[in-house]
């Protein structure tokens, strides 16, 4: 689970229609930063998912790390002038880190507060200490 950092400033600064183009360039920084066959998708308002089928036990790790980097690089162009965003991820592995694919999305959501708390700009591995609640 990804999120880019501090994005309300986007919005506020420039206005929804540049935060949308900030969006749109995060998307296919990501799309094109993973294989064909892992998916990337918008959920929710500037969080990104992003399911890597058929990986090695610890490999989401490192391509999360890549993706950060590459969002940090990258300079989007605004009207003329550029801007940098960074952006925090969470990273949960099925079936290592929960039973049910609805339970690791939720992990790596909890991993990704985890890494906005922890300063941002960050790839945080799920721990089962993250998680203290009874229910979901």
């Amino acid at each position: 689970m990804a999120d880019l950092d501090y994005f309300k400033s986007v919005n506020d600064k420039y206005g929804h229609d540049v935060g949308d183009l900030v969006l749109k360039q995060t998307a296919t920084i990501l799309s094109k930063s993973v294989r064909k066959s892992d998916l990337v998708v918008r959920f929710g308002g500037e969080e990104f998912l992003i399911l890597l089928v058929d990986i090695r036990p610890g490999e989401a790790e490192k391509i999360a790390e890549k993706l950060r980097a590459r969002i940090e690089a990258h300079q989007f162009k605004i009207n003329g002038e550029f801007i940098r965003k960074t952006i925090s991820i969470g990273v949960a592995e099925f079936p290592v880190d929960g039973k049910a694919i609805w339970e690791v999305i939720k992990y790596a959501d909890v991993a990704l507060y985890k890494a906005k708390e922890l300063g941002r700009n960050k790839v945080v591995r799920f721990k089962p200490e993250f998680w203290t609640e009874e229910e979901y």
